[in-house]
């Protein structure tokens, strides 16, 4: 079966939960260049526009997803 890093886990967490810091924290452990490290900031700059009921399910779907039979 296939397993979800804890770590892409806690990233995507921080993109749709946490604030600009803590996604960037979680990010940084996987050593982004320049570019990488500016679009992860402007792409949670757009996802902390969305609703928080928009948020909470593109995290669903996203569990979802990780625990459906087509992941293992």
């Amino acid at each position: 079966s296939a397993e979800i890093c804890q770590s892409f886990t806690g990233v995507i967490q921080s993109l749709f939960l946490g604030t600009p810091a803590s996604f960037e924290a979680a990010v940084e452990p996987f050593n982004p260049d320049a570019d990488m490290k500016a679009a992860a900031t402007q792409l949670k700059t757009l996802v902390d526009l969305l609703p928080k009921n928009t948020k909470d399910s593109i995290l669903k779907l996203t569990d979802k997803i990780a625990k459906s039979p087509l992941c293992a």
